[in-house]
């Protein structure tokens, strides 16, 4: 085949992903700062100095000089691989503004979710048609939470990323244990473990699929033996590099971050199903019911589809299992072994996180790293339906609704995070939480600052959201004008994103409107993530 049929072949492909990182550069800034920015950006000085203080180099920032201890213990369950390469990046650069180094992180934030972007297609590539690849690349890119937390979520975003990246070398090394797909395997694993403790369940699925190599084939284990032991010495060796907070006690703190993971002691109040529940005691549907709400409705129909195909083969090869050649497996082929990997994946974490009741809050935004094997999931799901059925015309359906999601988010922008489905209701924030980051506060201090031009305002928040974060990615003139008070009566405005941890939101939000003056309301399809409201 020549190069240019071979470039029109590949050309919607070329095409997506050019419109994707381009999308993606221009409309970077327009996303506000969560919570947790600030911390990981802490985080990564806070390793850059403990490096300056081994290697003895004078790379110190002298605005962040924490201590090692405060260090590990903001640092057990998610690693620096992101934050130290920033902070070097920031140091480097010279860059003072606030503005500008979170603006720069959000970047690289989006640059590497569009890297893993394209090892998921990869990914889909080695199981599907060419075509049935674009929809599931098109599922991923096209999923409005995903989407905008790509831009800002440090911790799962990141870490789903790499996670994505770590699954395709993974299977690069089931499907062909060379030593060259072994060292790729390790590192990326490395990677993935030094974003998030849980990352051990991409080795554990190399281990376990090689462990059933190795009983069905006695030969298997002569060949394979030598590499899964280099595999996980190298994996041992990857992830104390670059995972700092290991480097004292390697062994001891990684029991320790595996412990903090599956019970992290945030007590807060999530409001769920129009009640405050503590996060500690959630009840076990509480991440099932979040990916219901808010993954898209055609996204879940095909899953749930992909699973029945996929739990009837498994339990079908089971049932019938024999000494019989042609009938000695679970499943025949790579293709199939990565719907059994996907498939145990996303069922076995669900699972696992519901009976060790692990924390969870904020949605489902924990377990982000398994939506691509829902998407896998559902992409075989939808396989099986243009096999027996109208093919074209299945297709044109799909990219109809694809559009109309594709129009939600351009409506929406920069707020694709409060994304919900029709499962969700009429009035999902009746039920659920919604701006619980406080993504959306950056927009309010903009127009706060637009509309008012004193030399100082003062400004009352009444939630439980910090403006003051945002107030970083405001412009340096603004930034200066502004200023927040505890007394509301010293206050000219106060805000709210409606993130408490009491009080109805929806109620507290009619007794604001009948005692203030209501100057602005932020809203997504007419729920109300922000207010503004006149105070002197």
């Amino acid at each position: 085949m020549s190069v240019k049929n071979k470039i029109f072949i590949n050309l919607p492909i070329i095409l997506i992903f050019s419109f994707f990182l381009i999308i993606g550069i221009i409309i970077y800034d327009d996303y506000g700062i969560s919570w947790d920015e600030y911390y990981h950006r802490i985080n990564g000085f806070i390793s850059l100095n403990l490096i300056r203080k081994i290697l003895s180099l004078d790379i110190v920032f002298p605005n962040l000089v924490h201590s090692t201890e405060s260090f590990a213990e903001t640092a057990k369950i998610y690693g620096v691989i992101f934050d130290l390469p920033m902070a070097f990046i920031e140091k480097e650069l010279a860059i003072e503004d606030s503005k500008n180094y979170f603006l720069i992180r959000h970047l690289f934030n989006f640059l590497i979710f569009f890297t893993s972007t394209i090892f998921f297609y990869l990914i889909l590539r080695k199981r599907f048609s060419k075509k049935l690849c674009v929809v599931g690349l098109l599922f991923l890119i096209l999923s409005p939470r995903i989407f905008a937390e790509s831009f800002y979520n440090m911790k799962d975003l990141i870490f789903l990323s790499f996670f994505i990246i770590s699954i395709f070398f993974a299977i690069n090394f089931l499907d062909k244990s060379s030593y060259k797909n072994l060292f790729y395997s390790t590192l990326s694993c490395s990677f993935v473990i030094s974003t998030k403790v849980i990352g051990v369940i991409v080795p554990f699925v190399v281990l376990v699929f090689f462990i059933f190599e190795m009983i069905d084939d006695a030969n298997n284990l002569k060949k394979n033996i030598i590499k899964i032991i280099i595999f996980f010495v190298l994996l041992v060796v990857f992830t104390i590099i670059f995972w700092p907070y290991l480097w004292n006690d390697p062994f001891e703190n990684l029991l320790n971050a595996l412990k903090t993971f599956s019970s992290h002691p945030w007590g807060g109040a999530i409001f769920y199903l129009g009640n405050y529940v503590s996060a500690l005691n959630l009840p076990w549907h509480y991440p099932i019911v979040w990916i219901i709400v808010t993954v898209p409705i055609l996204y879940l129909l095909l899953f749930i589809f992909g699973s029945i195909l996929i739990f009837k083969t498994i339990s079908f090869r089971f049932i019938n299992l024999s000494n019989k050649k042609e009938t000695n497996d679970v499943w025949r082929g790579n293709k199939e072994r990565m719907d059994v990997i996907f498939f145990l994946v996303f069922y076995f974490t669900l699972f696992l996180v519901i009976e060790l009741n692990t924390t969870l809050y904020n949605g489902w935004r924990h377990l982000y790293f398994i939506y691509p094997c829902l998407i896998f999931i559902s992409i075989r799901g939808l396989e099986y339906l243009s096999k027996y059925f109208l093919s074209k015309y299945l297709y044109v359906l799909i990219f109809l609704l694809l559009f109309n999601i594709g129009f939600w988010m351009i409506k929406n922008h920069p707020y694709q995070f409060v994304y919900f489905n029709k499962f969700a209701g009429s009035t999902p924030e009746n039920n659920f939480e919604l701006d619980y980051w406080g993504t959306s506060n950056k927009d309010v201090l903009k127009f706060i600052a637009n509309i008012d031009r004193r030399n100082i305002i003062k400004i009352y928040d009444i939630s439980n959201s910090p403006y003051h974060f945002s107030l970083q990615l405001v412009n340096k003139t603004d930034r200066e004008r502004i200023e927040f008070v505890r007394d509301i009566s010293k206050a000219d405005y106060m805000v709210t994103n409606h993130y408490y941890q009491k009080d109805n939101p929806v109620i507290l939000s009619n007794e604001l409107k009948k005692e203030y003056k209501l100057i602005k309301e932020f809203k997504v399809d007419k729920m109300i993530i922000n207010s503004i409201y006149k105070i002197n």
